[in-house]
């Protein structure tokens, strides 16, 4: 059987790094900690072997979470928010995790979906899914930071949250979701922030949100205003055929019921 026992060494190394990086690290960070105790050799060898006895869990190819409770190997106790962040710190972690996040969504996110400006690429870590989702700059804006058990991460706000929703995906789920949330939060949006946010948005989402702020009688001159600037016609979904000719939109009328 493996020892998996810390070392008195070990463990004070260990401290060490959560103090000085915290639990989330790179491999370079962890042999910056080790080698002022070991030699480089000694130290990379050191750092495999309590990684192959799990006190190191791999998230991608140089970072780790270390694991404070070897019995479970878990790391239930830790923010999937910020293994977003350490994942891709030039990114905004969006959608259902964020309006999780504002208490909008009552399900646990397994699913965590973040911005970025570079790729697009998913990573499974645990059973959780971490999705990287590339747009066009002009879509990159709309987030704020805030602290998570100590850490800065990048998140959107609740308002370009669910205006990322009807941008990245145009199902019937997500136009039915978005809808319920003006709907049973309209005390917690801020309906003017979501206008300007889907002003500098492209026509087909300022008809779209044009059409929900109809349905809950909140002025959208201005968001007719600018889609009237523009030719043709939008989808709300992939699946909708009834038209709304003020908005030069087809949509599905289950969305709004």
């Amino acid at each position: 059987m493996k020892n998996t026992i810390l070392s008195e060494k070990d463990a004070k190394i260990i401290e060490k790094t959560i103090l000085k990086f915290g639990r989330i690290v790179a491999i370079n960070d962890l042999m910056e900690v080790f080698t002022e105790e070991y030699s480089p050799a000694s130290a990379h060898n050191r750092l495999q072997m309590l990684a192959r006895v799990g006190w190191f869990l791999r998230v991608k190819n140089g970072l780790y979470v270390i694991i404070e409770n070897l019995s479970s190997r878990s790391i239930s106790d830790l923010s999937l928010l910020i293994i977003s962040q350490a994942l891709n710190k030039d990114s905004y972690i969006s959608l259902d995790a964020a309006l999780n996040y504002y208490g909008m969504f009552d399900q646990y996110a397994k699913n965590i979906t973040a911005i970025n400006l570079k790729f697009s690429k998913n990573y499974k870590f645990q059973n959780n899914n971490f999705k990287f989702v590339k747009v066009d700059e002009k879509y990159y804006f709309g987030f704020t930071q805030v602290r998570v058990d100590g850490k800065i991460i990048n998140i959107a706000m609740k308002e370009k949250a669910l205006l990322d929703i009807l941008y990245l995906d145009n199902s019937f789920y997500s136009a039915s979701l978005v809808y319920e949330k003006l709907k049973y939060h309209k005390n917690d949006i801020d309906f003017s922030k979501l206008e300007e946010y889907a002003l500098k948005s492209g026509v087909s989402l300022q008809r779209k949100i044009g059409l929900l702020f109809d349905e809950l009688k909140i002025n959208s001159d201005r968001l007719l205003a600018n889609s009237k600037k523009h030719p043709g016609y939008s989808r709300f979904t992939k699946e909708s055929k009834k038209f709304n000719a003020k908005w030069r939109l087809y949509y599905d009328d289950r969305i709004i019921k």
